[in-house]
């Protein structure tokens, strides 16, 4: 699935899709068939997630499905531990701040590759 606008600050966006094949539903069908579903884990309801968005642009749309992972906050602090690592890559906790970066890295691609398979849909 993609993203629906909501309302003029949020967008709603199913993200975490799990491909579910062969799903035999149940909705009274005595000879149901298997289908392929789709599931999704954000805290709406529907397993959708609101994403702060200013504006419908890529640039937005990958901050904010950033922001469902990382507060701006959390995200300055590991931009700051890099910093930090290159003032002194001895520092205790440099092998911590290697790894809170490469994971935030690969999130951020992955935001990245998602809000463009959206944009190009």
């Amino acid at each position: 699935m993609t993203f629906t606008p909501y309302d003029k600050d949020h967008v709603i966006a199913y993200l975490n899709e799990e491909v579910i094949e062969d799903f035999v539903p149940d909705d009274g069908d005595p000879m149901p068939r298997p289908v392929t579903a789709y599931a999704y884990t954000g805290p709406e309801a529907d397993g959708g997630t609101l994403l702060e968005v200013s504006e419908i642009s890529r640039d937005a749309l990958i901050n904010g499905v950033l922001r469902s992972t990382y507060s701006q906050s959390k995200e300055d602090a590991i931009k700051t531990h890099q910093l930090l690592v290159r003032e002194d890559p001895d520092c205790p906790q440099a092998s911590d701040y290697a790894s809170e970066w490469a994971k935030f890295k690969v999130d951020r691609e992955a935001a990245i590759a998602l809000v463009d398979k959206w944009l190009t849909e």
